[in-house]
């Protein structure tokens, strides 16, 4: 640990050696903030709009449980006026570049967020519920505020209206509960949606135990998922999209069952990226996958 640090310390001290322009430099007077994964990324945007430069350090297809930043990225939060992340319980990766940045510069979005811990870890997929999602932009807008405070009415007028969309989006989800046939999410990528439902009184069933996909699932709890799809007549497996869809796969074919994908937005595809769809977005893709799975009643 001591090393990692100490090598972060130096990495840090070479950055006057390097002449090429980050792709985040500053060639204006515009803030610069680093965000690590694709929600907090966009909810920086839907606030900012053209006022500040946000960078997003998670590639597209990648993992964040896992993921592992290069020099160049180091450089760039450590040159941000802001580094914005979920949590010590998603980016792990993050926690020995936070200890040499200034606190003021470090935004922890799940500040005020309730926590679910399930499977005895902390289920770090926050930014699912839209709730929370709330909570989230209120602490970027803080943030934002002390760093711009020319902008700040600009930057509240456009959180409030970010957060009527994201309270659109929850009356959307309960009407979509409300009224499907089966209320079980069969799913068979890693423990996801764990935050939907704890709000939306739903079953949601996975056979993974943890929340990394890089945990494996037991034949077990593959054998069960068969039974109750077996015994319910649900004829549904959703997958994770982006992450290998072999165990959703194997469910579905002993099962006869259609697979149809879900989107954490964690991480996201290049088409994602390229085609700027947004968190909201994504959302909205997996309500009406929902309603197609479980058996939507208009």
């Amino acid at each position: 640990m001591k090393f990692i640090k100490h090598y972060i310390i130096i990495l840090f001290s070479l950055i006057s050696l390097f002449s090429c322009q980050l792709n985040n430099d500053l060639n204006n007077n515009k803030p610069d903030i680093v965000t690590t994964i694709f929600p907090l990324y966009d909810f920086t945007k839907q606030i900012t709009k053209d006022k500040v430069n946000v960078e997003l350090v998670l590639p597209p297809g990648v993992e964040p449980h896992s993921f592992e930043p290069k020099p160049r990225s180091i450089f760039e939060i450590r040159k941000a006026d802001l580094f914005i992340y979920t949590g010590d319980f998603l980016e792990v990766w993050a926690l020995n570049i936070i200890d040499v940045l200034d606190s003021d510069k470090v935004i922890n979005t799940s500040t005020n967020v309730t926590l679910i811990h399930n499977h005895e870890h902390i289920d770090p997929h926050i930014w699912i519920d839209p709730e929370n999602a709330k909570i989230m932009v209120d602490n970027i807008l803080n943030s934002l505020i002390k760093i711009d405070p020319e902008n700040k009415t600009f930057y509240e007028e456009n959180a409030s209206d970010y957060k009527a969309q994201l309270e659109e989006l929850n009356l959307c989800y309960q009407d979509l509960f409300a009224n499907v046939k089966h209320k079980t999410i069969i799913f068979g990528g890693h423990y996801v949606f764990g935050y939907l439902s704890e709000k939306y009184n739903i079953k949601y069933v996975s056979p993974y135990k943890g929340y990394s996909p890089d945990t494996l699932p037991t034949p077990r709890n593959i054998q069960n998922l068969i039974k109750l799809i077996n015994n319910t007549g649900q004829n549904t497996v959703f997958y994770e999209e982006i992450i290998n869809s072999d165990v959703a796969e194997v469910i579905a074919k002993e099962t006869k069952a259609k697979l149809l994908p879900l989107n954490g937005a964690g991480n996201v595809s290049k088409s994602i990226i390229k085609n700027n769809l947004t968190y909201l977005d994504i959302m909205y893709q997996n309500i009406e996958r929902l309603k197609e799975g479980l058996g939507y009643n208009e």
